[in-house]
């Protein structure tokens, strides 16, 4: 575990503090000793198709705490940076009606036509076609930049997974031989700094907490302590085997890992 004390946990959703429709055993009551002993509480994630409205409205039927500030995702981080460019920018998002809506709202000007595009914006969308790979397509080589909410290879679902919107990535660089600009969901740089300003705390004193290697824990790149947690994505066989950025703890479940913290 890094030096630094923890100021502020991040949690990730689906895995670490629910699974589906089920909330994680004790995780509740976790969560509300965090908040009880005055440690700012963030939830993060990569889901762009939900927006936090209805994360808060999920969170609360579990039995979860929760204030709307207190819900960000990939699709919030990439809004808020769009909405900070010098020059406003034009958007063509792939994605699901969730995130077009909240461009919209946003004040983000949307497009179909290639010319007008000046990013084309890949996310998780379920209802990608051919006829939107060639939007991207002539957007890309009349100038537009690639870039993306999140870069999830699969969103687990029960008894399996989605293709996510790495997929959608890959297929429109493959076509237009060009290079994702950048993600702005975990593990971004991006999003770390976004959370850390959020929370009012410097990244280096957050907490991750996450069942994803990939992503929860990548946000240690960007500088922020992480903790993994076993109840989710990832086994004990997946963990022995990565050889990517390790976390900096490991817990059985989210309720162990604010125990730590509390104590």
């Amino acid at each position: 575990m890094s030096t630094h004390p923890v100021d502020a946990c991040i949690f990730d959703l689906d895995g670490t503090v629910y699974l589906g429709d089920a909330v994680i055993l004790g995780a509740c009551e976790a969560i509300e000793a965090l908040q009880r002993a005055g440690v700012p509480v963030l939830f993060l994630s990569n889901n762009p198709t939900k927006n936090p409205v209805a994360y808060v409205q999920k969170l609360r039927t579990l039995g979860f705490a929760v204030a709307l500030h207190q819900v960000l995702t990939s699709a919030v981080v990439m809004c808020e940076w769009l909405v900070r460019q010098p020059t406003p920018p034009v958007v063509y998002p792939i994605a699901e009606p969730p995130l077009w809506s909240m461009l919209a709202e946003a004040g983000i000007r949307t497009s179909t036509q290639p010319a007008e595009i000046d990013y084309v914006l890949a996310s998780f969308d379920r209802t990608f076609d051919y006829a939107k790979l060639q939007i991207a397509f002539d957007a890309v080589r009349a100038g537009a930049k690639l870039i993306a909410t999140n870069p999830d290879k699969y969103c687990p679902v029960p008894g399996g997974g989605e293709p996510d919107c790495a997929a959608l990535i890959a297929a429109i660089e493959a076509c237009t031989d060009t290079t994702l600009a950048f993600t702005a969901g975990k593990p971004s740089a991006l999003a770390a700094q976004t959370a850390a300003a959020r929370l009012g705390v410097p990244i280096e004193r957050c907490l991750m907490i996450g069942d994803r290697l990939e992503t929860d824990i990548g946000m240690g790149i960007a500088g922020m302590q992480t903790a993994l947690v076993m109840t989710g994505a990832t086994t004990t066989a997946v963990l022995s085997g990565w050889q990517g950025h390790m976390p900096d703890t490991v817990y059985p479940s989210v309720v162990e890992c604010v125990k730590a913290v509390l104590a």
